[in-house]
C-alpha cells in the first residue's frame, strides 16, 4: 500500500493535524486530528453542520464526523466536485455521488478515505491494535483454525495479526454491503494468503452471497501497519450477471 503524502490544505485550527492522499487510484487519503482542539463552532466557520443525530454524540463522535468531512470536501473537490458534503442513508452508509465508489473509516485520531470513479467496489479500514486479552476473546468469532495458523506463522504479535484479519474482514464487509445489502459473519470470508513485504492479502469469501459473489471468490487487499495501527483497502471489480 502507497501510505499518502501528498499534503492537502489544512484549516487554520490545532483540530485538524494533517491531511495527506496518494495519486493512486483507488486513491487513498489519510487525515489526523487531535480531539481536545475540537469545537462546535469550527462546523459552522468551516460549512460542515452537524446532523440533529450528531449534535448530542459525546466528543469524539462529533470530532470524527468533522475531520471526516473535511477531508472528504478536500478529496472531492481533486474528484471534480467541490460542493460535495457527505451524509448518510437510513442504514447509516455513506451515500457517494453517481459515478465514485468510496470507503470511509475512523479509529483514535484518525480517518482513512479511499475512492475511485472506476467500476469497482471499495472498502478501507483503520484499526488501533487490540489487547493480548481481546484478541483471545475473539478468536472464534473472528477465525478459523487455519486462519489462526496462517496468522501465527507471521512474524507479528498475534494481537497485531488478529487486528490485521478483522481489519481486512471490515473492508471485505464495507466493499460488499453497497453490492449486497446483506449482513455478513466474520466466517463469511476466509484468509487465504499475507504477504508482509509486499503489503497485500487475499481473501476468499465461504458463503454464496449472489451469482457474482458466490462462495469460493476471491478478495485482494492492500494493507498498512505502523506502529499499533492497521489500515486496510479491498477493491474488486464490479462484474454483472452472467
Amino acid at each position: 500500500m502507497r501510505y499518502p503524502k501528498i499534503p492537502l490544505p489544512l484549516p487554520a485550527s490545532g483540530f485538524v493535524l494533517s491531511q495527506h492522499m496518494n495519486d493512486s487510484d483507488p486513491l487513498l487519503a489519510i487525515g489526523r486530528f487531535d480531539v481536545a482542539h475540537y469545537q462546535d463552532a469550527l462546523c459552522g466557520e468551516w460549512q460542515l453542520p452537524l446532523p440533529l443525530r450528531i449534535q448530542s454524540a459525546v466528543k469524539k463522535r462529533r470530532a470524527e464526523y468533522l475531520a471526516s468531512r473535511m477531508l472528504t470536501r478536500e478529496v472531492f473537490t481533486r474528484l471534480g466536485q467541490p460542493d460535495f458534503i457527505l451524509s448518510n442513508a437510513a442504514d447509516r452508509s455513506p451515500l457517494w455521488p453517481a459515478g465514485v465508489q468510496a470507503s470511509l473509516s475512523h479509529s483514535t485520531g484518525i480517518v482513512v478515505l479511499a475512492a475511485t470513479k472506476q467500476p469497482l467496489c471499495i472498502g478501507v479500514d483503520v484499526e488501533q491494535q487490540m489487547s493480548a486479552t481481546t484478541a483471545e476473546e475473539t478468536t472464534e468469532m473472528l477465525m478459523g483454525s487455519a486462519e489462526r495458523s496462517c496468522l501465527q506463522r507471521l512474524p507479528l504479535d498475534f494481537p497485531l495479526a488478529a487486528t490485521l484479519l478483522f481489519s481486512l474482514k471490515e473492508s471485505v464487509y464495507k466493499a460488499l454491503w453497497p453490492q449486497l445489502y446483506q449482513p455478513m459473519d466474520f466466517h463469511h470470508a476466509e484468509l487465504v494468503d499475507v504477504d508482509l513485504a509486499a503489503q497485500r492479502a487475499t481473501l476468499r469469501l465461504t458463503h454464496r452471497f449472489n451469482d457474482v459473489f458466490n462462495k469460493g471468490t476471491e478478495l485482494s487487499a492492500e494493507f498498512h501497519l505502523q506502529d499499533r495501527e492497521v489500515i486496510t483497502l479491498l477493491a474488486h471489480e464490479i462484474k454483472k450477471p452472467a
